[in-house]
């Protein structure tokens, strides 16, 4: 409606045909968006915008950074990892989202909203996250109760998947080697099960 051309560059078959009837009026490409090759056939380079969303925050940025080098005078680069949004504006590339803090930022507005109809005040937001992982053989502390181990600040084991069976884990569950663990955290950099400890 805006009168922008978009060009959509996806390595699903089945993604392109469902995005070719929902946007009929988009140019839709199956392939490899990291493909320099790929990029370079579709004159990208003669783009007035580039945003990079694939599902891997790294190839999301080296994407970028190529768009940016090829002269690219919007450039934008998925991240969910924050610590990688410092490392691409020092690289100069300045636009960089995070979908969980635009959903954190939605929530918000939502909550403030509701706050000041009600003209109570809200007195701390914590920023959470909700992590699974699968324990093997490399994870400390299995098979030792949840009470006697010593987590870091701010960490919660919330759900055991335990041979397909979903526990509400109290102080006397362990986790076993092959049960999948939800944890929430207020906590940055937990990217291992063995982080927790």
């Amino acid at each position: 409606r805006l009168g922008i051309h978009v060009k959509i560059i996806e390595r699903s078959l089945d993604r392109c045909r469902h995005l070719s009837e929902v946007l009929p009026k988009a140019t839709v490409i199956c392939g490899d968006g990291t493909d320099q090759e790929l990029l370079e056939e579709e004159d990208v380079t003669a783009s007035d915008a580039f945003v990079a969303l694939t599902d891997r925050d790294e190839d999301n940025l080296i994407i970028s950074l190529y768009a940016m080098q090829q002269g690219i005078p919007k450039v934008v680069a998925k991240s969910n990892r924050q610590n990688y949004a410092g490392i691409a504006h020092a690289a100069g590339l300045d636009s960089v989202i995070s979908p969980k803090l635009l959903t954190a930022g939605q929530i918000l507005q939502v909550v403030r909203g509701m706050q000041n109809s009600k003209g109570s005040v809200m007195n701390a937001l914590y920023k959470i996250e909700a992590m699974e992982f699968v324990a093997n053989a490399t994870t400390r502390n299995r098979d030792t109760p949840l009470r006697e181990l010593r987590l870091k600040p701010g960490i919660l084991v919330a759900v055991l998947v335990h041979q397909g069976r979903i526990v509400i884990p109290d102080g006397s569950s362990s986790i076993a080697a092959g049960d999948t663990v939800i944890v929430i955290s207020r906590n940055h950099g937990i990217l291992d099960l063995n982080d927790i400890f």
